[in-house]
Parts: C-alpha cells; sequence; structure tokens
C-alpha cells in the first residue's frame, strides 16, 4: 500500500523520445535502441515500466534502502526501469543507453557514483543490494557505459541496461556508535513474536539504515553498532491486531546512549508522508 507504484511509457521504438515518470524524473530513450532476447531489431510501441524513490519514505517503505554489502550509501535517488513490447521483454541493444535527468533539491553532488541493483536474500528489511560500477577513463567497463552526470539541478542516471539503477556514494569515514533504541506502545501491547520495523534516517542525506542489521533485536529493544553520530531520526512501526503503528524520535547517536520510541495508532499514509518530510 506503501510502497511505489510503477509508471508505465509507451515508447515509440523506431524514433525514442523523452517521457516524465511519477516524481518528476525525464526519461530519454533513443530510436531504434530496442532489442529482442534473441537479438532483433525492435520496431512499433514498447511499454517501459520505470519506478522512482526520490524520497525516504518511498526508499523507506519499497525496502529500497542505499545500502551496498551492508554499508550505508547516501543516494540522490533510484529508479528501477524494464521493457516489454507484447508481454515479452525488450532490451537495449549494444552500446546503446538511456538516460535518466533525477530532479534535485539544490545543487546536485558531484560525488555521486553509479550503483546497480541485485536482489538479496534476505528481503525481511531491504529487498536491493546496490553494487558500485567499476569503469574506465571513457566510463566503460567490458563495452557497457554507466555514469553519473551533475548539472542545474538535475543528477543524469547514463545506463546501457534496463534495470535497478541508484546514484550514491558511501559514507566518508563514519564514526559509528553503539547504543539501543527501545520501543513502546500507547494503546496496546508489542507482540511478543517479531519484531518490529526500525530504521535510522540521517537528517541531512537520503541515507537510511535498518535497526539491528548489524546488531540485534529482543523483548523491544534494538542494539545498534552501526549508525555515525550525525543528526537523525529513528522511525519505527508495526501492525500490531491489524492496525498500523508507528514513531519517529530526533536524536545524534552516542555510544552508550538509549532512545526511546513510542509507537501509537497512526494513518499509514499519513505516517509516510511524514516520513518523507525528514
Amino acid at each position: 500500500m506503501l510502497s511505489v507504484q510503477p509508471k508505465t511509457l509507451s515508447v515509440d521504438a523506431v524514433n525514442g523520445g523523452s517521457y516524465y515518470g511519477n516524481s518528476g524524473t525525464r526519461y530519454i530513450f533513443y530510436g531504434n535502441s530496442f532489442m529482442t532476447a534473441a537479438g532483433g531489431s525492435v520496431t512499433g510501441t514498447v511499454q517501459i515500466q520505470v519506478s522512482e524513490y526520490l524520497q525516504k519514505g518511498d526508499m523507506l517503505f519499497s525496502k529500497m534502502l542505499p545500502i551496498s554489502n551492508n554499508e550505508p550509501l547516501l543516494s540522490g535517488g533510484e529508479i528501477n526501469v524494464s521493457a516489454t513490447q507484447n508481454g515479452q521483454p525488450v532490451y537495449l541493444q549494444p552500446y546503446n543507453y538511456f538516460q535518466a535527468n533525477l530532479p534535485q533539491p539544490g545543487t546536485p553532488d558531484t560525488a555521486m557514483k553509479f550503483f546497480s541493483g541485485q536482489p538479496t536474500l534476505d528481503t525481511t528489511q531491504f529487498k536491493t543490494n546496490w553494487i558500485g560500477a567499476v569503469a574506465d577513463s571513457n566510463h566503460y567497463f567490458s563495452g557497457f557505459v554507466e555514469e553519473i552526470a551533475a548539472g542545474g539541478d538535475t543528477l543524469s542516471i547514463i545506463s546501457d541496461s534496463l534495470k535497478e539503477c541508484n546514484a550514491d556514494y558511501f559514507m566518508t569515514s563514519p564514526n559509528f556508535q553503539t547504543f539501543t533504541v527501545t520501543i513502546t506502545v500507547t494503546g496496546a501491547t508489542l507482540p511478543s513474536t517479531g519484531k518490529p520495523y526500525g530504521y535510522t534516517l540521517y537528517d541531512n542525506y537520503k541515507g537510511e539504515w535498518p535497526l539491528g542489521e548489524i546488531g540485534s533485536y529482543s523483548n523491544g529493544i534494538f542494539t545498534e553498532e552501526h549508525v555515525p553520530n550525525i543528526p537523525v531520526h529513528f522511525v519505527v512501526f508495526t501492525l500490531i491486531n491489524g492496525n498500523f503503528y508507528g514513531g519517529i524520535v530526533g536524536a545524534t547517536p552516542t555510544t552508550g546512549s538509549n532512545y526511546t520510541v513510542n509507537i501509537t495508532e497512526q494513518d499509514p499514509k499519513a505516517f509516510k508522508v511524514q516520513v518523507n518530510a525528514l
């Protein structure tokens, strides 16, 4: 219900064109750039599905966290692109590419690099592991192009493949802290089995980290040791008797501290709006 829903674009395979997704991202597809699984050229109309994860709530509730091999990333935005014709998948021909221009709230960060999405084995907290591209001075890796370009108020993702793409980079020398986050509930009782969803969202970056991922959870308490001492908000939510409960608390984590997040019954859509505003 709260996850990002894809938008379908109809693209003329011969002429290409420019199109907008649901969050203001502009996609550019070039003419005569598509091929079938067998390598044949594609004509006619191609249906392209695009999903955009540009806000913190979009990433969080779609389980598209900016994480690479259990290390946090700082993101400028994520997209997922795929294409079909008559129900069959189509692809970009070799040495062709598409471009996605992601709007930024201010001057785009020139440190952003290209990361590709790979599925995770455990999708409980997040479903994509982001892997950085390794490119030469011409931005090519084994003949492929994967690049991030910054200009004006836009970050451009340029990719030779229709797939999950992310513009981001690793944190520089994060000073990780060890602390606990205790969950309390108003108006209900926290279930004794399972665990609530708990995340750290960085205040000044599009960075998100699942509480207890490198740590633990037991009896309403997350033990965390992989969050730096920067301003963050802890976001916790769960279902209790079929109702959505959530809570948000701001902090700058320090080793040895405990932070309490009280969760109350919430309208889930309104709660996502609060998360997007962080």
